[in-house]
C-alpha cells in the first residue's frame, strides 16, 4: 500500500501559516525539501530573526541583504508577524530603521524590536504612533521621540515597553502611547524610560478603559527623583508589580481585579517615609490597600509584608473578605504578621508560604484567625529546616487551630526519609481537622 505524503498535499496558503510559527532560520531550512518548497519561505507572512544567527564577519550586512530580499517579494498587505533581536548596528542603523519603518507600512500586525543595550536607536520614521493594523508592540532598548502629534493605534491590544525614553519626557511618551490605543488590553513597562538628571519629580499616569493586565516592573529609585504613578483601570483583574519603588501611588476604579502581585525588594517603602512613620504616606498605603481589598488572589512577597508589619503596628489593615488564594513569603519579623493577616481574610482556602528560619523566641502565636476555624482548607509550607524549631512551631499551629484543612504540605529544603520520621514525632499537636492529611515532600 502506498504511504500517502499529507503534508505536500496541503496548499501553500496553509503550509506558510505553519512555517508562521517557526524561527525563520528553521523555516528557511524547508527550502532543501523540494523544489516546490525552494521558495515557499519567501511568501511566510512573517520574519523572525537573531541577528548573530548570521554568523559571517559580515553577518549585519547579511542580515539587512537578507531581510531586503525577504520585503521584495513579501511586502504586501498581509504581513503579520516581524520580531527582530538585533546586537549590532554599527554602519547599518538608518537602513535598519528605514526597514522597520517599511514594515509597519506593509501593514504589519505584530512587531517585537529587541535592541542590544548600548544600541539605542531612535525610530527615524514616526509611522510608528499611526499603524492602523498593529495589534501587538514590543520594544526593547529602542529609543522613542516625543511625538507632536496624537497618537492612533486602534488595533493595538499588547504594548511592552522597556527603556525606550532618555529624559524628563518619558513618562509623557509612555502616556500618549496608552491613550492612543482605544481597544489595550495588557500593558507591560519595564523600566520604561532613564532619568540622567537628579532631584525632579516624575508622574506617569496609566489610564485605560479596556485594560485587563498591568504589569509594572521599575529599578528603585536612589537618584533623589521622586516618581509617582496613577492608575486607572476599570475593567483591570491582573495587577504586578515587580522590584518597583513609588514615592506616591494611587489607584482607583480597582472593583474588577481578580490578581494582584507584588514581587519587590522595597515596593512600597515609598521613599523610606512609613519607616519615618509620616502621616501622609500611611493614608496612601491604607487608600491603596483599600482599593485592592476586593482582590481574590494575591502573591506577595517578604519585603512588603516586613513594611505591613510595620505599618499594622500605626493604622490598620483592610479586610479582604473577597481573598480565596494567598501566596506570601514570611522572613524576619513578618512571621509575626501571621495571625493579624490572616485575621484580614476571613475566607482564605488556600495558602502557600515560604518560609525563612526564625528565631525561636521570635514565634509567638496567640490569636486564631476566622480563616482558620470556617475555611482554610490547603495549607504548603516550602523551604522548612529539619529540627528548625521555629518551623516546628508553625507546623503545629496550623495542625491544631485549623478545624476544616484538608491537606498540609510540608516541603523541605534537605530531606531524607529517616530525618522526616524525626520530624513526625516533634509534630505534638493534635489535628483539629480529622480528614486533614500531612504530606512531606
Amino acid at each position: 500500500m502506498e504511504e500517502c505524503d499529507y503534508i505536500n498535499e496541503l496548499p501553500d496558503s496553509l503550509l506558510t501559516q505553519i512555517l508562521l510559527d517557526l524561527r525563520t532560520k528553521d523555516s528557511v531550512k524547508t527550502s532543501v525539501l523540494s523544489k516546490r518548497w525552494r521558495n515557499l519561505w519567501l511568501n511566510v507572512p512573517g520574519l523572525d530573526l537573531f541577528s548573530l544567527q548570521f554568523t559571517n564577519p559580515h553577518h549585519e550586512e547579511g542580515l539587512i541583504r537578507f531581510m531586503d530580499r525577504f520585503m521584495e517579494s513579501n511586502c504586501r498587505s498581509r504581513l503579520q508577524k516581524f520580531m527582530i533581536r538585533y546586537f549590532e548596528c554599527n554602519g547599518y542603523r538608518d537602513r535598519f530603521m528605514e526597514l522597520i519603518g517599511t514594515v509597519v507600512d506593509c501593514g504589519i500586525q505584530h512587531l517585537y524590536v529587541y535592541m542590544h543595550t548600548c544600541n539605542r536607536v531612535d525610530f527615524i520614521r514616526q509611522n510608528i504612533y499611526k499603524s492602523k493594523t498593529l495589534v501587538s508592540l514590543k520594544l526593547y532598548n529602542v529609543e522613542l521621540k516625543n511625538p507632536d502629534f496624537v497618537v492612533s493605534l486602534p488595533c493595538l491590544k499588547i504594548l511592552k515597553l522597556m527603556n525606550i525614553c532618555y529624559g524628563e519626557d518619558g513618562p509623557l511618551v509612555v502616556e500618549k502611547l496608552i491613550s492612543g490605543c482605544p481597544v489595550l488590553e495588557d500593558l507591560e513597562l519595564i523600566k520604561p524610560f532613564d532619568i540622567l538628571t537628579q532631584d525632579v519629580i516624575l508622574f506617569l499616569r496609566v489610564s485605560s478603559q479596556t485594560l485587563k493586565s498591568l504589569r509594572l516592573y521599575f529599578a528603585t529609585n536612589g537618584s533623589g527623583t521622586e516618581f509617582s504613578v496613577e492608575i486607572d483601570a476599570p475593567r483591570l483583574k491582573y495587577m504586578t508589580f515587580y522590584e518597583s519603588r513609588f514615592d506616591r501611588i494611587m489607584v482607583k476604579n480597582m472593583s474588577s481585579l481578580f490578581s494582584i502581585e507584588i514581587r519587590a525588594k522595597s515596593s512600597f517603602e515609598y521613599g523610606g517615609l512609613l519607616k519615618a512613620e509620616d502621616p501622609r504616606k500611611r493614608a496612601i498605603i491604607c487608600d491603596f490597600l483599600t482599593v485592592i481589598s476586593s482582590v481574590r488572589h494575591m502573591i506577595i512577597s517578604g519585603s512588603i509584608l516586613e513594611e505591613l508589619h510595620s505599618y499594622s503596628k500605626l493604622g490598620w489593615i483592610p479586610q479582604f473578605r473577597n481573598l480565596y488564594h494567598l501566596q506570601a513569603s514570611f522572613f524576619g519579623t513578618s512571621l509575626q504578621l501571621l495571625p493579624t493577616f490572616l485575621e484580614s481574610c476571613p475566607n482564605l482556602k488556600n495558602l502557600i508560604m515560604d518560609y525563612g528560619a526564625f528565631k525561636e523566641e521570635n514565634i509567638d502565636f496567640h490569636e486564631v484567625p476566622q480563616c482558620l476555624i470556617s475555611t482554610l482548607e490547603y495549607v504548603h509550607i516550602n523551604k522548612l529546616m529539619m529540627m528548625e524549631q521555629s518551623g516546628i512551631k508553625l507546623v503545629n499551629y496550623f495542625i491544631e487551630n485549623s478545624a476544616v484543612l484538608k491537606k498540609l504540605t510540608l516541603r523541605f529544603s534537605f530531606f531524607s526519609s529517616i530525618e522526616s520520621e524525626s520530624y513526625k514525632k516533634l509534630l505534638t499537636s493534635t489535628k483539629l481537622s480529622p480528614t486533614c492529611q500531612v504530606i512531606f515532600v
